[in-house]
């Protein structure tokens, strides 16, 4: 579920979204998490983003007395872009053998030029959800119409920087991360995608694809209610194999990095990347770490909180008065993770390579596993 809390109309403004992910999976009886994607029956899990919601769906204003429908439809749009180079003919097997067969990219550009994209916009009366299915598939922004609030950060540039698996990716969003752990090797290229108008008056955006040195399939299908302040995203990734493959599947949104920040992320530690546990909301130090202004500290974080069995987690913009959250079952995705560039000039660089107008960004994450990289 993705939602917000919106106190600029005096009430709780929730947003949901569900995913359901049929994995194929042979049981684990060992007591460890399951590690990797086996073949078997598919098996479905629900995850819910949650975004600002209008006090009219809370309150059950008249608006829900007559039908109503969600749009969907497909513009393009001109953005100032930073391409990056095309395909690098030398495989990446000896650098990656994970990744054969893809490719690295190995340029940059420096000035921006205009290029057309791809957008998909599904709105109601409440929210717009615009979708990029030719950079990944991504979530590109969300925004609620009567106050203007993006609960989902939206970079309004496409400067591709070298980041992700094969190289490029830009910041923004939500991506979706299947296969091998990391950014995703689709995340800045095309993938394919469907736009469907549904009986109920919802409107889905599916976007999908193949890893290739897996051959698992993967697809997310992006839905908009039509008569709610949240969208769901739904989620297949299945193994057609008789062989075992890498299990890695985390959903990475973006939210603005603002001083009043404040996170609420259930649990009494949080694990780094090696697994090594640290005391969570307090460190040893007594700062409170979910305050977004308290981490002027060190170089970039990644907090992976663990200890409570609760479904949700969020973020509240204290002095603008509204918020963001994600949602879903915690045996079905119990990884949350908060990631954070340098409250310094460390960071800070990477805000200059990455966006041109828009400031710089945090992650709230969610993942499949506890921890990333162990």
């Amino acid at each position: 579920m993705v939602g917000a809390v919106d106190s600029s109309r005096g009430g709780l403004h929730l947003l949901r979204g569900s995913g359901n992910l049929p994995i194929r999976l042979v049981p684990d009886t060992t007591g460890t998490p399951i590690s990797d994607l086996r073949p078997g029956p598919p098996m479905y899990r629900q995850s819910r983003l949650i975004t600002p919601l209008a006090l009219a769906v809370l309150a059950g204003a008249p608006a829900f007395a007559t039908a109503q429908t969600a749009r969907i439809s497909e513009e393009v749009r001109t953005l100032a872009t930073y391409p990056f180079s095309e395909p690098d003919p030398v495989p990446i097997l000896p650098r990656d053998a994970r990744l054969y067969p893809y490719h690295t990219f190995e340029g940059y550009a420096t000035d921006p030029e205009p290029r057309e994209w791809k957008v998909v916009r599904l709105e109601n009366d409440y929210i717009e959800v615009f979708v990029l299915p030719e950079v990944g598939g991504k979530v590109w922004g969300a925004v609620v119409k009567e106050t203007g609030h993006e609960f989902i950060y939206r970079n309004e540039v496409m400067k591709f920087r070298n980041i992700s698996l094969r190289g490029p990716w830009t910041s923004g969003g939500i991506e979706f991360n299947f296969g091998v752990i990391g950014h995703t090797p689709a995340t800045a290229t095309p993938v394919d995608y469907l736009l469907r108008e549904n009986e109920d008056g919802s409107v889905s955006c599916f976007v999908g694809g193949m890893d290739l040195p897996s051959r698992t399939h993967w697809r997310v299908e992006i839905r908009l209610p039509a008569d709610r302040a949240y969208f769901e995203t739904n989620v297949l990734w299945y193994n057609p194999t008789p062989l075992e493959q890498p299990y890695y599947n985390w959903m990475t949104a973006a939210a603005f990095a603002q001083a009043d920040l404040e996170m609420a992320i259930p649990g009494d530690a949080y694990l780094e990347h090696s697994g090594r546990e640290r005391t969570w909301p307090e460190d040893d130090e007594g700062r409170y770490l979910p305050l977004y202004a308290n981490n002027t500290f060190e170089g970039h974080k990644s907090y992976h909180v663990v200890g409570e069995l609760n479904d949700f987690f969020g973020g509240y913009y204290l002095d603008e008065g509204y918020g963001f959250g994600h949602w879903a079952r915690h045996e079905d995705m119990p990884g949350q993770k908060l990631w954070l560039w340098a409250l310094s000039r460390e960071g800070g660089v990477w805000e200059d390579l990455l966006t041109d107008t828009d400031g710089q960004y945090v992650e709230f994450q969610a993942g499949r596993l506890f921890v990333q990289y162990s």
